[in-house]
Parts: structure tokens; sequence; C-alpha cells
């Protein structure tokens, strides 16, 4: 089964911020998702930060963006999943994302080509309140006990191959920018490690260099940012 996958677009007006050029994103995702149908990949995630605002936006002006990149993107006729990222949510809700991306937010479970696919919010506070506010601490990053435990109980009831997916990072080997690391990763890998002659891979995105280790006989993948330069990022699996 061919999987496609993008990360961190952080679709904005900005020309540049730093290493990043978020106003050349649109324009990368029209290319990756072109690729991705030439390919006959069958479905397609987007690891978060799929926007991010600049000094002038509104929450309005960003869910106008979510409802035009989702309508573009799902032009493509490949079935379209969003994982959150802490930028999405700047100023837009996980309700304005449902509303007007048509996006569900995690945790949920989808199954495709013999795989059993499980998406996690890690954008939740240390006191497990959803971030869904401009100016949260972006490396507060957590997963709350109910989403831990649905991870538990996916993993043990299922028949197929599984693939984990997350924005924010699982992986321990990130250790030169830990602040990237979900703050109670290693509860969460201990639960994938007990289960890991079902999980096939752990797929990550927010550390933008991406990352590819090996923790527990289980391979975690952090992709490449697409906002990053001038060149293009994304990836068609096959898994």
């Amino acid at each position: 089964m061919k999987v496609a996958f993008f990360t961190d677009p952080h679709c904005s007006p900005t020309e540049i911020n730093g290493s990043r050029r978020p106003s050349l994103s649109r324009g990368k995702i029209i290319e990756a998702m072109e690729a991705f149908r030439d390919a006959g990949a069958e479905i397609c995630f987007c690891l978060g930060d799929l926007t991010d605002t600049t000094d002038e936006d509104t929450r309005e002006s960003v869910c106008a963006r979510i409802a035009e990149l989702s309508g573009m993107i799902r032009s493509y006729g490949i079935p379209f999943y969003l994982v959150p990222g802490n930028h999405d949510y700047l100023l837009a809700t996980a309700e304005d994302m449902l509303q007007h991306g048509g996006f569900a937010i995690p945790p949920y479970t989808l199954e495709a080509g013999g795989i059993r696919f499980i998406l996690l919010d890690a954008n939740y506070r240390s006191d497990m309140r959803r971030f869904d506010v401009a100016g949260e601490l972006w490396t507060d990053s957590n997963l709350p006990r109910q989403q831990l435990e649905y991870l538990d109980k996916k993993l043990a009831e299922s028949t197929l191959p599984c693939v984990v997916l997350v924005h924010e990072n699982l992986d321990p080997t990130i250790t030169h920018q830990p602040e990237h690391l979900v703050l109670n990763a290693a509860e969460a890998r201990s639960i994938i490690a007990r289960h890991s002659d079902k999980v096939r891979m752990v797929i990550q995105g927010h550390y933008h260099p991406g990352s590819d280790a090996v923790v527990d006989g289980i391979r975690y993948l952090t992709l490449s940012a697409m906002c990053e330069g001038t060149e293009n990022a994304y990836y068609i699996l096959d898994l």
C-alpha cells in the first residue's frame, strides 16, 4: 500500500521566517499532491502544522486558510487526514478545524490497505488542557491519560499491523533538541514496545530536520519539514 505523507508546511503569507519559507508551502503541497496522485497513493496524511499565523492574522483569516487548503488538497481525490500540530492551534480551535477543514481531531483509528493507523494528538499542556488558544508554550506537550489508554487498547485488539502517527516527537534519540519531545513520551514508548509485534512504525513531524531511529526494535521516523528552504519535502512509503 502506497501511503503519502508531508509535514510542517506552516502555510501562511510570510515570506521568510528564519530558514522557513511558509509562503512557498502552498505550491509545495500542490507539487506533492501531484506526485502522490501520479504514484497511485491510496491515502495521505499531514503530520501537523498545516497552517501558521502572521501578526495580521485573525481567527477568521486562519479558518479561511484551513478551508482553502483542505479543499485544494482534497481536489486530488486522495483520502486526506490531518494530525494537528501546535501551530495549527495558534488561532484556530479543534472545532474550527473540523468545521472549516473537515479534520477530525485525534485520537482515532482508521484502517486502510490492511494497516491500522492510530492517530494521536499531543497538543495538551501538563494540566491536560488542550492548547486551543494562542500563546501556548509549545514545549509543554503531553499525551493525556485517555489517549495512552486508547493507544494501548487499539494496539492490543488489533489483528492488523499498526502505524502510530503523532505530530510531536516520541523518539528519545532527538537528544540535541529535547524540547521537541512529548513530556510523557517514555510512557507512550513503553506501551508501543509492549505491542512491538504489531507496530510497524511510529511516524512524527515537528522536528524540522527529520530523524530516523530504531527504539526497542521499532522504527521511529521523523519526517523533514516541508517549509524549510526552497526545496520540497514529502514522502511516499510502501507500507
